[in-house]
């Protein structure tokens, strides 16, 4: 699989394709993690091809566009009483550090403004890629109100480098329901977020908030298994992970479009 991508309208290709090639990793199959996105990156969006491996569809990443957004969401973090949070985090049974929640939760709470509920999403956002073409950019998809994991989880992670958390932008696959017995059972191509903060992990899934009585949390999941070294393995590999909220089970990992075995394929 091959990450030469460069930035768009960039003069120093050799350059920028060195730069790119130190912030983004190839894990296994179509998946990829990226550790940094910079003003301008070609971010790879998927692939002509359902079963292709080739990231070649693309789009720019305008992040200066978001800058208002990202701003907005650091003001709305900075006004939460983190004692409270602390306290009620505490109650919940979970040990994530309030300040990383409240930038989760003023990440969900803005990202609900952004992109209120469009039952036409799949649709427009299908027609919205082939009507721009190359030229497609990261700030097009949200002002249509049809961004879907990918775009989500890009524009996350632009956050959390603003906010100085370390996490990374990982495109890889998902399974929502463990297969039963002997069944086999394919994956999802999916974009999520991986958080290392004070020797923990998690996964942030920002597209998939988590929906409760007292409105929409983020999905933070927790981990039985070390995610880096796991998916360092080069081979097909999923991770239980369960919500700290919901406690509901899900399984993040890298898939090459074939069928998966639970008792060999999720740790």
């Amino acid at each position: 699989m091959s990450f030469e991508q460069f930035k768009i309208g960039g003069n120093n290709l050799e350059k920028q394709s060195q730069e790119w090639s130190e912030r983004i990793k190839h894990s296994f199959g179509h998946c990829f993690e990226v550790f940094k996105f910079e003003n301008g990156d070609a971010i790879p969006a998927g692939g002509g091809s359902i079963f292709s491996n080739e990231t070649d569809i693309k789009i720019a990443g305008d992040f200066e566009s978001f800058k208002t957004f990202i701003d907005e969401t650091h003001e709305l973090a900075e006004r939460y009483d983190l004692s409270k949070l602390r306290g009620w985090l505490d109650l919940v049974g979970t040990e994530i550090d309030e300040k990383l929640f409240a930038r989760l939760l003023a990440f969900t709470e803005k990202l609900e403004v952004l992109c209120p509920e469009n039952s036409k999403r799949l649709e427009m956002r299908e027609e919205l890629y082939k009507e721009k073409g190359e030229g497609i950019k990261l700030s097009d998809v949200f002002d249509k109100n049809v961004a879907a994991c990918v775009e989500i989880a890009t524009l996350a992670q632009v956050y959390l480098q603003e906010e100085g958390v370390c996490s990374s932008f990982f495109s890889g696959d998902v399974l929502w329901n463990e297969a039963g017995g002997e069944d086999l059972e394919f994956s999802d191509a999916h974009s999520f977020i991986v958080i290392r903060d004070s020797g923990r992990q998690y996964i942030y899934d920002p597209s998939n908030p988590t929906n409760t009585t007292a409105g929409k949390f983020p999905s933070i999941y927790t981990m039985g298994a070390d995610f880096d070294k796991e998916m360092a393995r080069g081979e097909k590999k999923f991770v239980t992970a369960q919500n700290i909220l919901s406690k509901k089970e899900v399984f993040y990992g890298v898939n090459d479009f074939t069928n998966i075995i639970p008792e060999r394929d999720i740790v």
